[in-house]
């Protein structure tokens, strides 16, 4: 297959030609001058690596938190919603040991959306809820539970996230490293020393950065400004302006290299959802999370005003940082897809466009609409086919009241 477009975003620079795709992979690109005929024509738009979302909890009507009827169809219709949005690989987020082992098992059946490249389990082992969240307890650390998920996920398992204060975290986190996983600082109270001897246990990730965790103070700066400082920690960040101010978002690239971060949606399966209340993420009448508030912004909100996930994609994200921040699309794509792909150990093939690597893009219109997904060569996602991806079961059964 050979496309055409006047904007490509390779790794290299911004180009305008042909990409020749043979068996999934870039095998060439050859300037406007050769004149080749092209199989598909797409000079109206650009061409973008696929994102890569490392923090993905659900979307369009379909949830990994866990439930009988997460199925192999389900996993299916989840990853092609994904798709919808540009995502061509993801780390489906989840602690439950039964939907990793079927994302696990299934993962190369799975081809006709986003392409599952490892698992992310935020927690179980946190230790504070978000502003205006009612905090019902975590489970305590436990080192057979970690094992068990390193057995189901069969190497697959990419980040663990974990409260560093603690109890037994600082094994915890030895532990993990010692397995060739990264671990990720979570939903913390971890003050700045304390955020300080995480990562010098091993921690080389910062969960959503500044979303749960102690925040900047002029006597403690917290875990935030410890992850900000630290060489070694690679940060997600959600930037849909909904999580976090973008003026905060403009201060963290001001203290830190663009190539320490990494764009992530944080996607739960509200997203996609129209404005309304829903039933909520729990049954456990103590929980605020009983019920949801979908706004027509896009917060996903607790009966307690708590931020509860994100509606809205890392495509969002990017339109924001290029529209509203004037951050160049060449520098965003590398937050948003090479950043992720290189810290979970697949970007030599994956993260951006390049001679020998999976062809994995999204073509976009000049205010970010994504028009059509490519991943490993193959076409999962066309706006003018794929029109009504939200599951069809998920209105009857959540919705309570559309607003």
């Amino acid at each position: 297959m050979i496309i055409y477009c006047n904007e490509i975003y390779m790794e290299d620079g911004i180009k305008d030609g042909f990409l020749t795709i043979e068996d999934g992979k870039i095998k060439a690109f050859s300037p406007k001058s050769a004149a080749l005929t092209a199989d598909k024509d797409f000079s109206r738009y650009r061409i973008i690596p696929g994102v890569v979302d490392t923090h993905n909890h659900g979307s369009f009507g379909y949830s990994l938190a866990g439930s009988e009827e997460f199925t192999e169809k389900e996993a299916a219709a989840y990853l092609k919603g994904l798709a919808a949005t540009g995502v061509t690989a993801v780390l489906p987020t989840t602690t439950n040991l039964e939907v990793m082992k079927l994302l696990v098992d299934n993962k190369d059946k799975l081809l006709d959306g986003a392409r599952i490249c490892g698992i992310h389990s935020e927690g179980p082992w946190g230790n504070r809820v978000g502003e205006k969240g009612i905090n019902t307890g975590y489970p305590a650390i436990d080192m057979d539970h970690a094992k068990k998920m390193i057995e189901v996920c069969q190497g697959m398992l990419k980040l663990v996230d974990i409260a560093p204060e603690l109890e037994g975290a600082h094994d915890m986190i030895r532990f993990l490293v010692s397995q060739g996983i990264n671990v990720g600082i979570y939903h913390t109270n971890a003050n700045f020393e304390e955020a300080n001897a995480g990562i010098d246990a091993g921690i080389t990730v910062a969960t959503h950065l500044g979303n749960v965790m102690t925040g900047l103070h002029h006597r403690d700066i917290g875990t935030l400004g410890a992850c900000l400082f630290r060489d070694e920690v690679d940060c997600e960040v959600i930037c849909d302006d909904l999580h976090l101010s973008l003026e905060i978002v403009r201060l963290y690239f001001k203290v830190k290299d663009y190539s320490r971060f990494m764009m992530v949606s944080d996607n739960v399966h509200y997203a996609g959802a129209p404005a309304g209340r829903y039933k909520g993420m729990t049954t456990d009448e103590k929980s605020d999370r009983i019920r949801i508030t979908v706004t027509k912004e896009g917060f996903v909100l607790s009966e307690t005003g708590r931020l509860s996930g994100s509606s809205l994609p890392v495509m969002y994200g990017i339109k924001n940082l290029v529209q509203k921040l004037d951050i160049p699309l060449e520098t965003v794509v590398l937050m948003s897809s090479l950043n992720p792909a290189k810290k979970y150990g697949f970007g030599d093939r994956k993260g951006s466009l390049k001679i020998g690597k999976d062809a994995d893009f999204a073509v976009v219109t000049t205010d970010f609409d994504v028009v059509k997904t490519y991943c490993e060569g193959r076409l999962v996602y066309d706006k003018y086919v794929d029109t009504d991806l939200f599951n069809p079961d998920y209105l009857d059964e959540f919705l309570l009241e559309k607003f």
